[in-house]
Order: structure tokens, then C-alpha cells, then sequence
């Protein structure tokens, strides 16, 4: 018989104290972003609050809350005025979007008219400025402001800490440090591309595998935006997970070895997080190796392991690190997934279980992609103005493809040249294939619509989503045995 009690959300929420956490701390940054208060107050009461949970336990997540607002205050960025050409010290954060005749890049300016200071542009250069992640630019020009102004996304850009545009070229750079540092990400790009020559494929192979960027108005990324498998081309924790699984599987004669268990943990979580720098350390890359690590800790400690936790302390920590994360879209995209799936997929799927493992994992691969797509489409809709049920039907296939494709890409940068280029031409061929069946999909203009839905609509569809899963929480399934009992 299936039952509702409140109780049984408490008890839910026992079982995963990080959740509580984790949203408090949330709490705390949403105030802060809103509301200014001066950031002894939150001093005040992280301490008041931390003495009264000795009395009751509860009082921490009031401490939480406070620490959340405290250090968005304390990490967040100063904002520029507008309009006015200034002196700027600024610092290319990130490899940028190449548009052809111009790119875009995310930039910290350091110096805000020879003064030190800590805020955020994004910065456009034309195509005979080239630069690169580490460069160091001083200029002089005024900073824009979003447009247009009152759209949802100047106000997000506003929340991390951006203070607007700014557009360089070769006559306002006064001084140019260029990067001497070569990063893992950039040699493991480069090596990829003097492989073979220039294509879509390979190109969207190297961004699959490694999460560099293709080119902002390419025709192959419309195609996979209309599809609604976007996601594929930037690294997350589906592809942290296809690495993880393989290296799983190499180093599974470890395991016969005495402490070979422990030595194979180890080497596994090192492993993916150089996987992470190859990829340049992308935010939702970061969330998934550190649900992995703390994974491979549970084990190692015998502990039983919690999805729930390991999410939640992966928010935690990224977001005590960095709060203005929580606006970012590459942020609330890759938690709303993973929420999705934890929280709506794994019941779903034990309750539709099959016999056949074959016909399971098609009807897992199904049910997964549909309540990824629902779970996603609102913010999606709000975000580009789309809408697609393509990725219902497309991303099964797409995983099939896109293991062959990473597991190719890593195997072409450690072996030798000739293997090397066998390797990396079967992960074209795959990103080739992928590639056709995505254009021949939207080519017909079915499966998806061009709509945007404003921000309280999609708040709103949010909240329900959040009230239909409290009441999940409370429903309990007594068996028919235990009733007589």
C-alpha cells in the first residue's frame, strides 16, 4: 500500500545532511545577491548562530546560511562604471569563442585606472587580435553595458560579477604580456589538431573529447543546439564517467594485488583529474570529479555511499569556493541533471525493471534522456529560446558515438605518431557519423520550436517540480506482507 506522511521527508533529509547544507548555503548567497547588508551582521550571526547550535543542532544551518552571505560579499566582484573610456589591466580568464571576423573571451580586470581592483568583463577582440588563456592586456576603453539591458541575460551576467563589454583591438592595448605558460589543455588541443586537418569533425571531436570550444556561429553547433544534444560538446559528468569507467576496467588486475584496491582507487581519482586539467578544469567537469573523489573515499572508508551526499558536496564546495557560480547556466544546467537523475530517474527505473538486459538498458537509455530533456527544458527555453524533443531520440545513438570518440582522443594523445593518427581518425569517423544524423534530424524542422518562456514561468515550473518531489519524498510503499503483520 502506498502511504503519505510528512515524517517520511524528515526522515529523507536525515539520510542526507549535506542537502541541508548545501541549501542553506544557497540561501545565503540568493539573500546576498539581493539584498545589501553590511558584512558584519553576517559576522554576527555566523557567531551567534554557532554558539546556540551547542544548545540545538539546528542552529548550524543558520550559520550556514550566514557563511553563504558572507562569502558572496566577501568573493564577489566590484562593479565599473559604464560609458566612460578607462584604464583597464586585464587578465584573459578563458580560450574564448571564435566568431570569425571577431572572438569573445571572459576576462578579470586587476586594474581599473592604475588602481588594483577585482571585477569581471567579457571581452570582444577582432579576429587580428589573437589571444589566449594567461595573457595580460592593458587598455584603454570604455566598458558597455549588456544589451539589451533589462534582458535576462545582462541581469545574470550582473550576478557573476560582470561590470559589462569591453571591445580591444591593436590601437587601445598599451602594453601586451603574452602567456609563456602552456597549459595541458592547450598542448592536448594542439597535439589533436596537427593530427589531421581542419574539419567539423575533427573538430567536434576535440571538443567532445577535451571541451574546446567551436566556433560561435558555426552551422554543426546550431545543429546540435536545435538537436538539444548540445551538452555532448562540453566536457560533464557523462564524460568524466565514460573516463572513469574505463580506467576502471584497465586497472582492474590491481585489485589482485595486496592493497591493491587502495592503490587502484588512488590512481583512478588522479587520473580523472588530470582527465579535468586536460580539459581545462570546465565547472561541471569539476562537479563530477568531485562527486568521483568522494566516491573512491567512501569505498576506501567502507562507508556506504550517498548520491545525495556526494552531490550536494560537490555544490558545497564549488560554491563556498566561488558563489557566483550558482548563476552561471553551465552551473544550474549540470545540477539540474544530476538532481533529475538521482532523484527521478533511479526510482523510475527500478520500478520499469526488465529481465532482459538488453531491453533494460534501451528502456534506461529512453527514460534517461526523457526526464533529462524535461528536467532542463525550461532554463534551456529561457536561456536560447528553444525548445527540443530531439534529444530524446538522439542521445542514446550519441552516447554510443561519443565513447568511441573520447576513448579515441585519449588513447591518440599518449601514443605514437602513426597510432596516434589511426586513433584519432576513428573518433573523425564517429564525429562524422554523429554529425550527419544530427543535421539530417533538424533538417526537417521537426522535433523542436523556437520559444522562450520569461523568468517567473520558469520559476514557477521549477517550484512545481520542487513541490512534486517533496511529495515523492513523503510517499512510502508498504508491502501487502508487512500490513498484515
Amino acid at each position: 500500500m502506498l502511504t503519505f506522511s510528512p515524517k517520511n521527508i524528515s526522515s529523507r533529509f536525515d539520510r542526507m545532511p549535506m542537502a541541508m547544507m548545501t541549501i542553506s548555503l544557497i540561501a545565503g548567497i540568493l539573500v546576498a545577491a539581493h539584498f545589501e547588508v553590511d558584512g558584519l551582521v553576517w559576522v554576527a550571526i555566523v557567531g551567534l548562530s554557532t554558539l546556540l547550535s551547542f544548545w540545538r543542532e539546528n542552529f548550524i544551518l543558520l550559520a550556514i546560511f550566514a557563511v553563504g552571505a558572507l562569502v558572496y560579499n566577501i568573493r564577489s566582484y566590484d562593479i565599473l562604471p559604464e560609458g566612460q573610456d578607462v584604464e583597464l589591466g586585464i587578465k584573459i580568464s578563458d580560450s574564448g569563442i571564435n566568431y570569425g571576423r571577431f572572438s569573445t573571451f571572459d576576462a578579470e580586470v586587476c586594474q581599473h585606472n592604475n588602481q588594483y581592483c577585482t571585477a569581471r568583463v567579457r571581452v570582444t577582440a577582432d579576429s587580428l587580435t589573437v589571444l589566449q588563456r594567461g595573457d595580460i592586456l592593458f587598455v584603454h576603453a570604455p566598458i558597455r553595458p549588456f544589451s539589451p539591458a533589462d534582458s535576462g541575460y545582462a541581469r545574470s551576467m550582473q550576478k557573476q560579477g560582470y561590470s559589462g563589454r569591453v571591445t580591444i583591438n591593436a590601437n587601445r592595448i598599451s602594453e601586451w604580456q603574452v602567456s609563456r605558460r602552456n597549459s595541458l589543455h592547450q598542448w592536448a588541443v594542439s597535439k589533436l589538431k596537427s593530427l589531421l586537418p581542419q574539419s567539423d569533425s575533427r573538430d567536434v571531436a576535440i571538443s567532445l573529447s577535451l571541451g574546446a570550444k567551436l566556433a560561435g556561429q558555426s552551422e554543426i553547433k546550431q545543429s546540435y543546439s536545435y538537436s538539444g544534444v548540445s551538452h555532448l560538446l562540453a566536457v560533464s559528468g557523462l564524460h568524466v564517467g565514460m573516463v572513469a569507467m574505463l580506467l576502471t576496467i584497465l586497472l582492474l588486475p590491481l585489485s589482485l594485488v595486496w592493497r591493491g584496491n587502495i592503490i587502484r582507487s588512488v590512481l583512478i581519482v588522479a587520473l580523472i583529474w588530470l582527465y579535468v586539467a586536460l580539459c581545462g578544469y570546465p565547472t561541471s567537469a569539476i562537479r563530477a570529479a568531485i562527486m568521483f573523489s568522494v566516491l573512491q573515499l567512501s569505498h576506501l572508508t567502507r562507508n556506504r555511499y550517498s548520491q545525495e551526499n556526494s552531490i550536494s558536496t560537490a555544490a558545497f564546495i564549488m560554491l563556498a569556493f566561488r558563489p557566483t557560480m550558482l548563476f552561471e547556466l553551465s552551473f544550474c544546467l549540470s545540477f539540474i541533471a544530476v538532481l533529475a537523475i538521482v532523484f527521478v530517474y533511479k526510482p523510475f527505473s527500478a520500478i520499469f525493471y526488465c529481465r532482459s538486459r538488453v531491453l533494460r538498458e534501451c528502456v534506461n537509455a529512453i527514460m534517461l534522456s526523457i526526464i533529462c530533456v524535461y528536467a532542463t527544458a525550461p532554463l534551456i527555453s529561457n536561456s536560447f529560446g528553444i525548445i527540443s524533443l530531439l534529444s530524446i531520440i538522439l542521445t542514446p545513438p550519441a552516447l554510443i558515438t561519443a565513447q568511441i570518440i573520447i576513448i579515441s582522443s585519449l588513447l591518440a594523445l599518449i601514443a605514437p605518431l602513426p597510432l596516434a593518427r589511426i586513433l584519432f581518425s576513428a573518433a573523425e569517423w564517429c564525429a562524422d557519423i554523429q554529425n550527419r544524423v544530427i543535421e539530417w534530424a533538424v533538417s526537417g524542422g521537426y522535433g523542436y520550436v523556437e520559444y522562450r518562456i520569461d523568468n517567473n514561468t520558469m520559476m514557477i515550473i521549477y517550484l512545481v517540480m520542487v513541490v512534486l518531489l517533496l511529495l515523492g519524498f513523503g510517499l512510502k510503499y508498504t508491502p501487502p506482507q508487512e500490513e498484515m503483520e
